[in-house]
């Protein structure tokens, strides 16, 4: 009796084509998910630079504004009369109307303190305001005396990285004229 053995090789040589077809499949699915993934990661490594940047120049906006207090403190303390009303020194009153959110910080002039930053910022005094309930007395000058305080605005701006841009205000208020 003759028996004849199955020819297995022809089967097995298909079944290599097969599997390496699944393989390159596999393989670019896998590579598509890292793609996605390495994109993702990089959007989010944008997201918080750009919230590090912010949070930067908030707080150097924050301790400018110090910085312009303590001016304010200085000019009080001086019984010298200081004139908010001179030309380029980055100090204004009322009258010279500055919108806060209009500035043109690049043709303002402005008290830079750090020439190593984009920095700066800008004293308003906007004159005697009478308290309210006070009784109040308006001299022929017509300046209050009595009841009244004196008001200042500092605006504040500071730049970090890439278009991180704070600008911050404050309301100082005093007995004492400057």
């Amino acid at each position: 009796m003759n028996c004849r053995q199955p020819n297995f090789k022809s089967g097995q040589n298909n079944q290599k084509g097969v599997s390496i077809l699944v393989a390159l499949v596999m393989l670019l699915i896998l590579t598509l998910i890292g793609v996605s993934s390495m994109n993702s990661s990089i959007v989010e490594l944008k997201m918080s630079t750009s919230m590090q940047q912010q949070g930067i120049a908030l707080n150097r906006a924050e301790e400018l504004l110090r910085t312009g207090e303590a001016s304010v403190d200085a000019i009080l303390a001086d019984p010298a009369a200081f004139d908010f009303a001179a030309a380029g020194d980055g100090y204004y009153i009322t009258a010279n109307a500055i919108d806060v959110y209009q500035i043109d910080w690049q043709g303002l002039v402005s008290i830079k303190p750090d020439a190593n930053f984009d920095d700066t910022y800008v004293i308003e005094y906007l004159g005697a305001k009478a308290i309210p309930g006070e009784s109040v007395k308006i001299a022929p000058d017509g300046r209050i005396i009595g009841g009244a305080v004196h008001t200042f605005r500092i605006t504040t701006r500071s730049v970090a990285g890439k278009g991180a841009i704070r600008l911050v205000q404050s309301m100082y208020v005093s007995e004492l004229a400057p």
